[in-house]
Formats: C-alpha cells, sequence, structure tokens
C-alpha cells in the first residue's frame, strides 16, 4: 500500500537555461498541488513552465507569462497536475538567476 507523502521541492536561481524542477521517482506516481514562482528581480520577466513526459514530449503549461519583479504567481491556482514515472516539471527564465520556485507534491499516489 503507498503511503502518500507531501513534499515540497524548492529551486532558486533560476535562469535561462532550462531547469529540471521535479523528476516523479521510478515506479511512482504524483500530484503537483502548486507551482509558486517568484521574481526576484526588479523588473518584469516571462517565464516557461513545461511537463516533460518520460517519453520526451514536451507540454507547454505556461509560455513566457509575464511575472512582475518582486512578486509570486501560482501557475497551476486551483488546479492538479498527475505526472508518472520519469515525468518532469521544467522552468526557464529569461535572465540568469531570475526567478525561485516552489512545486508541493504529493508523491506516492496510486
Amino acid at each position: 500500500m503507498a503511503l502518500y507523502q507531501f513534499k515540497s521541492i524548492i529551486s532558486n536561481n533560476i535562469g535561462d537555461s532550462a531547469t529540471d524542477v521535479y523528476t516523479v521517482p521510478a515506479a511512482k506516481k504524483s500530484i503537483i498541488i502548486g507551482c509558486s514562482i517568484a521574481n526576484i528581480t526588479k523588473g518584469n520577466l516571462p517565464a516557461e513552465v513545461k511537463l516533460v513526459k518520460a517519453d520526451a514530449t514536451e507540454i507547454h503549461l505556461a509560455l513566457s507569462t509575464k511575472i512582475k519583479g518582486g512578486t509570486t504567481t501560482d501557475f497551476l491556482a486551483g488546479k492538479k497536475l498527475v505526472m508518472e514515472a520519469g515525468d518532469k516539471i521544467n522552468i526557464t527564465g529569461k535572465v540568469a538567476n531570475g526567478l525561485d520556485c516552489v512545486l508541493s507534491v504529493l508523491e506516492d499516489v496510486d
């Protein structure tokens, strides 16, 4: 029987190269229940958020969504995202070290 685990996954200083923030462990499923991204600069920055499936298929959850300087946006507000083993959440910013991210994850679900 699965033991559901709530996890808080953090990634800071996300920049202009793709960053894998979370990967579902082998033989597990996860539900992403929150994806908060903070713009830690003073200017507006776009954020790109992708679900990368285990077979390398990429699905954009957000493409060039602007986050105002010094603010946080929840990209899954009121929604949930079911992920399977090997799936990843990938985030890219526009400038070096411009974004921080917190994912709220329910891991090892059936």
